[in-house]
């Protein structure tokens, strides 16, 4: 070899040596996205919120929100974004990679987004005249285009009225083409502790309308104490069974984790915790609520929300349950853990579950200040913290001075982890959609 080529050789490998050095570390934000990582969208210059997240087979990435103007929340729709894989907004989508949504004379806010196989978008959530108490489960599915699909429901949008006011905040797709959708029903609503809410339940068929043969017309309740229950998340098992999640309050305990299985009729699952139904309690007289929920291969479930202290402040907090709802023992202490990132009422939107097994918390400390921010937690199979995972396991992320948040978050293919959320700007009464990729085990 010549003295040229080998000096050539030579710096062609110091360079991959040094290619190898900068490749970002899990945790790390996503240079090939956006802008350093980070995005930022705007709808009509008012306040536009991000709530949930899907990745498309194609690598395409849906957002779905609330956008409202002037601070008017009884004007709210239901705003969805689409981005190419590098985070620019998605031209063949609605206008200019954006779609909004109105419900007439009602206010109404999206909590869950699903790409289904064909390519179409479901997002779930709910709609109300002036008090969520009074409203309805809303789904809507658009096409590929962002068009609202004419074939479901009426014009694309399908409204579950459970005879008292609702909210769906979970959506998932069984593999039959079912739709499943759980949230809270406003049994009895009242200022005074006497309130009442109901988990509840709803299926439909792939057209939209209700299917008959699940619960009481394709609607399912459960109560737990008679107090205030709530269904935030929702997850369909291998074998067809249906898990809800979310908390569950009584007079003694105040708010647990609370989980219900149900059988593919609709029915409680009586092999799992006590007819059905698994609280989780993080302290006496605490406010312990799981917002958010995923099912590992084996079956064991990673529930994730937050639990409060003594003295009302909040940490994020998990918990990992066995297949019959019993807690796991090998997670945690005793099953269950909580983190602090040193800030004030931080509280975990989103679970998602790598290939490994370890565990991304994902939401942000709601202080309403600076160090309102996108905050995540890596956890490895025992629940530790994950020191290999941004700075001891976790990740800060600022999009500015003022507060942000993430409120949902997908994982992609390559392991990737998208988390979207809210920015608050200069501008006065302007709030954005936030959107973070970061690096994570797997990634290319």
């Amino acid at each position: 070899m010549s003295k040229a080529l080998a000096a050539l050789a030579t710096m062609v490998f110091a360079c991959g040596l040094v290619a190898q050095a900068a490749r970002a570390a899990d945790g790390d934000l996503d240079p090939s996205f956006g802008r350093g990582g980070l995005k930022m969208t705007d709808f009509h210059g008012g306040a536009d919120l991000a709530h949930a997240v899907a990745v498309q087979p194609d690598g395409k990435i849906v957002v779905a929100g609330t956008t409202y103007q002037n601070n008017d929340y009884s004007h709210e729709d239901f705003a969805i974004a689409r981005y190419t894989a590098d985070g620019r907004l998605d031209d063949s989508f609605g206008t200019k990679g954006r779609v909004t949504t109105d419900f007439p004379g009602l206010a109404a806010t999206p909590s869950s987004v699903v790409v289904q196989p064909d390519g179409k978008i479901l997002v779930a959530g709910g709609a109300y005249p002036l008090f969520v108490f009074a409203g309805n489960f809303e789904i809507a599915r658009y096409n590929a285009d962002g068009t609202l699909d004419a074939g479901f429901g009426n014009g694309g949008i399908v409204t579950t009225n459970f005879g008292h006011g609702s909210y769906a905040f979970g959506l998932a797709l069984q593999p039959d083409g079912k739709i499943v959708a759980a949230g809270t029903v406003f049994v009895d609503f009242s200022t005074d502790d006497s309130s009442n809410t109901d988990f509840g339940l709803a299926r439909y068929n792939a057209d939209g309308s209700p299917d008959s043969s699940f619960g009481n017309g394709g609607q399912v309740l459960t109560d737990f104490d008679g107090f205030n229950d709530d269904a935030l998340a929702v997850l369909i098992q291998p074998d067809g069974k249906i898990v809800a999640a979310g908390s569950a309050k009584n007079p003694t305990r105040y708010y647990d984790f609370a989980l219900a299985r149900y059988l593919p009729d609709g029915s409680l699952d009586s092999s799992f915790g006590q007819g059905g139904k698994v609280r989780t309690d993080f302290g006496v007289q605490n406010f312990d609520q799981a917002r958010a929920a995923v099912l590992q291969p084996d079956g064991r479930i990673v529930a994730a929300g937050f639990a409060s202290l003594a003295f009302g402040d909040t940490r994020y907090a998990a918990a990992r349950y066995n297949a019959d709802g019993t807690l796991d023992k090998s997670f945690g202490s005793k099953g269950k853990t909580r983190l602090h990132f040193g800030s004030c009422c931080e509280r975990a939107n989103s679970v998602l579950l790598q290939p490994d097994g370890k565990v991304v918390l994902v939401g942000f400390p709601d202080s309403e200040s600076s160090d309102s921010d996108f905050v995540l937690a890596r956890l490895d199979t025992s629940g530790a913290l994950d020191a290999s995972f941004g700075k001891n396991g976790r990740v800060r992320t600022s999009f500015g001075q003022l507060n942000g948040g993430a409120n949902g978050a997908a994982m992609q293919p390559d392991g990737k982890i998208v988390a979207v959320g809210f920015q608050a700007t200069s501008s006065d009464k302007t709030v954005e959609f936030a959107i973070a990729r970061y690096v994570a085990a797997g990634a290319d």
